[in-house]
């Protein structure tokens, strides 16, 4: 006889009544117990395991190492809508059930059309308990209506895959205000429209306990971004190729045209210490040349720009542009007005969420999903930690975990 292994993968974790949907499925009545349904006829046979995470810690262990090993298959492929992948692959780990499914044909008797007659059966009761099929060895997934999410050629009959929804108010904001809901029930939904899976995360504070940076704050952040900025394109760029001294010579005039005196006054330790470095390497002008990223956040938060969605570099030459036409601390700061702690909250709140998005597909060795620019994100979730002092940390400590 010709063996071939089904599995299912289902966010149900009740094993009887997973095992019930199934024997319903096949036109028998319901089971009274177990984990195991064994069928036979003349044509084949058919033997159905059940094991899911409330069976007890060991069960849970074995189920883990399964979604694992799917999940990893299904994450090497190349080539792939990367959209889908990372959903399927989420899917697949949200599973709270394993049920391999063994069909061997009696070859005398039996062909392929046996299999896809066992295959119709499961795709019928898969929509009865939210889960993934996973056919042809372990290397295509089938949803509930039998279309393929990702074949082994990296095919895909559908336009999108994004199987969840939202809970509006799941119980762990029970505690939480009103505006707290509100921000995370607005940015899970802008991220859902967009088939971006984030998991629930801790919330920001109430919007009465969270403190801002001052106005003069974001503004001398802004002025010592742009110098680091500028000094690390000048050393980075071949068409310029100059000398670190010709290098400070340049932002000491841009200095002036801000009528900056020290750099202290503008620039954060580690800044200054790039700065002074007569033997800067490259990885580190390249790591300050993200600076821009920051730079775009600070001048949206000084209403300078209006945001858009992370998913390529900021346009560097309107950054710069956008600030000629102030000379001086003072004159920004007048020039210029914060938006509104609302406004700087959400998008805190947004790009965190976009960032454990970012996060969890690099680490699957994926890109971003929705386009999402991992650095890009990065960058902004770091300036605008600082700006509503996160961990109450200042510039160069200031971290984000996802």
């Amino acid at each position: 006889m010709e063996e071939n292994l089904i599995v299912l993968f289902s966010r149900e974790q009740d094993p009887e009544r997973i095992m019930d949907v199934i024997m319903e499925s096949f036109g028998l009545e319901k089971s009274s117990g177990g984990n195991n349904l064994h069928l036979e006829n003349d044509v084949q046979s058919v033997n159905i395991d059940v094991f899911t995470e409330s069976m007890g810690k060991e069960f849970k262990e074995f189920i883990q190492k399964q979604k694992n090993m799917v999940s990893g298959y299904f994450a090497q492929m190349q080539n792939c809508n990367e959209d889908i992948k990372i959903n399927l692959i989420h899917h697949i780990q949200h599973a709270k059930a394993f049920v391999p499914i063994k069909t061997a044909v009696k070859q005398e008797n039996g062909d392929v059309d046996d299999i896809d007659a066992v295959i119709a059966v499961i795709l019928e009761a898969i929509k009865h308990m939210d889960g993934v099929l996973i056919v042809d060895e372990g290397a295509t997934a089938l949803n509930s209506d039998g279309d393929v999410i990702l074949s082994e050629e990296c095919e895909s009959n559908l336009e999108f895959y994004f199987p969840f929804e939202l809970q509006e108010r799941p119980a762990f904001l029970e505690n939480c205000t009103e505006r707290q809901i509100t921000r995370r029930t607005e940015n899970m939904k802008y991220l859902y429209d967009r088939k971006i899976y984030v998991c629930e995360l801790p919330l920001n504070d109430d919007d009465g306990n969270i403190r801002l940076r001052s106005q003069e704050d974001v503004v001398r952040r802004t002025i010592g971004t742009l110098i680091v900025s500028l000094y690390s394109e000048a050393l980075l760029n071949p068409e310029e190729n100059m000398s670190v001294s010709e290098a400070r010579d340049f932002i000491r005039k841009v200095m002036k045209d801000f009528s900056v005196d020290k750099l202290e006054d503008v620039l954060t330790d580690e800044e200054m210490k790039y700065i002074e470095d007569d033997n800067s390497d490259e990885a580190a002008r390249i790591n300050f040349s993200w600076h821009y990223e920051n730079l775009y956040v600070l001048e949206w938060i000084l209403g300078l720009v209006e945001w858009n969605y992370p998913d390529g570099i900021c346009d560097v030459g309107k950054m710069v542009r956008n600030l000629r036409k102030f000379d001086s601390v003072g004159k920004m700061c007048k020039k210029t007005v914060l938006r509104s702690k609302k406004e700087i909250l959400d998008k805190a709140d947004l790009i965190y969420r976009m960032d454990w998005a970012a996060v969890d597909a690099r680490i699957h060795g994926m890109q971003g999903p929705a386009g999402l620019e991992h650095g890009v994100v990065q960058e902004r979730h770091k300036t605008l930690n600082w700006m509503i002092c996160f961990d109450n940390a200042e510039w160069d400590d200031v971290s984000t975990p996802t």
